[in-house]
């Protein structure tokens, strides 16, 4: 019986102390056939009754891939065989102009699985859409943000339950548990060789970094999960901290509210008197309520160094920091001003200060730049 496998009694855990699921749920599994999600899905069947959970097993085919279709079917068998009601979805993407065909295809597969989860009579009560990432899978984030320049909030990495209703049953099992677990439940899963190609960063940090890094200290693993889970918990405390300076900075502003360039005037001395990560913080929240993106980590120092320069200051009422798509963040004597400026719109995102680091929300999953079979 599969209870009487550790991997099992650790995402039961999982589930209860990370807050996952509650009673009347309604779960889409998304399995691509990859050992971690066949894992998922095979140890998800075996606790739906216990957790007071409904399933539902979806797997997607981009038609990328030829050989996707016969993984689709295979995953149809192994749910059939749970007796989870199972979907199979083919869905076609095309890159935008200023993304990739791999990040437009994991657009399109999440807007696929959460359209599937709302459409459950229960989803009212609760709609979850588990994937398969690992304790691994965290290790490898957190090293592949720290190589490529990443804060704080970088290091919060892969979010066991995000907002929109992600859950990660499996984040605090490791990948050695998984395939111990296949072996044991006689379970088959696909490899997809594009995971072994070293042209990738995350390739290079498990195949290279990450088992050098376990001779030196076999916990690494936990330590990496236990350091992103404490990164997680003080960028929430800041970002709430933050979203109150923000508010008590804030302050009317002279212009016409019906103008579409007007964006967020906040006062320079309620600002200044907060420390340097609150206000940088507080900077943030700002920025990305007026423009609607979030600006770079370059781009906070840099508004960040226009404010700390002296009332009247010639090269502070001369300066603007540019935020990409038009928006420009300036002071104006007591003032800072973000807003979009007519003759600066249409300035592409590089004509802001470069990026700061890898603090992006989602990040450098496994295969950070291709669909693979692992995670759906």
């Amino acid at each position: 019986m599969p209870d009487t496998h550790a991997l099992v009694a650790t995402v039961r855990r999982t589930v209860r102390e990370r807050g996952l699921l509650e009673r009347g749920d309604h779960v889409v599994v998304a399995c691509s056939g990859g050992p971690d999600s066949v894992t998922m899905l095979d140890v998800l069947a075996h606790l739906a009754p216990e957790l007071g959970v409904t399933l539902h097993a979806a797997s997607i085919d981009h038609g990328l891939r030829a050989e996707a279709a016969t993984e689709v079917e295979g995953v149809g068998r192994l749910a059939a065989a749970l007796g989870v009601p199972f979907v199979g979805l083919r869905v076609t993407v095309a890159p935008r102009p200023e993304g990739s065909l791999q990040a437009a295809a994991r657009r399109g597969r999440y807007g696929a699985l959460f359209e599937l989860a709302a459409q459950h009579p229960g989803a009212r009560r609760g709609a979850r859409v588990a994937v398969g990432h690992t304790r691994d899978d965290q290790a490898e984030t957190v090293l592949a943000r720290l190589l490529r320049g990443a804060g704080v909030r970088g290091l919060g990495a892969i979010v066991p339950r995000r907002a929109d209703g992600v859950i990660r049953p499996l984040l605090d099992c490791t990948r050695a548990q998984v395939e111990t677990y296949l072996s044991h439940r006689r379970l088959s899963a696909v490899r997809d060789p594009s995971n072994a190609d070293r042209g990738f960063l995350r390739t290079r940090v498990r195949t290279d970094l990450l088992p050098r890094l376990l001779e030196e200290d076999p916990a690494l693993l936990g330590h990496l999960s236990d350091l992103s889970d404490e990164a997680r918990a003080l960028t929430a405390w800041v970002d709430a901290e933050a979203r109150a300076l923000a508010q008590r900075a804030g302050a009317p502003s002279a212009d016409d509210s019906s103008d579409p360039n007007q964006g967020v005037r906040a006062l320079v001395a309620a600002l200044g008197a907060a420390p340097e990560p609150l206000r940088r913080a507080a900077l943030r929240v700002l920025v990305e309520g007026a423009t609607g993106r979030l600006p770079s980590r370059a781009q906070v120092e840099a508004i960040d160094r226009m404010l700390s320069r002296p009332e009247g200051d010639a090269q502070a009422r001369e300066e603007a920091v540019r935020l990409g798509g038009g928006w420009v963040a300036r002071r104006a004597e007591e003032a800072l001003i973000v807003r979009r400026e007519p003759d600066a719109r249409g300035h592409a995102d590089h004509a802001g200060p470069a990026a700061g680091g890898a603090d992006d929300s989602e990040g450098l999953r496994r295969g950070e730049s291709r669909p693979t079979r692992e995670k759906q």
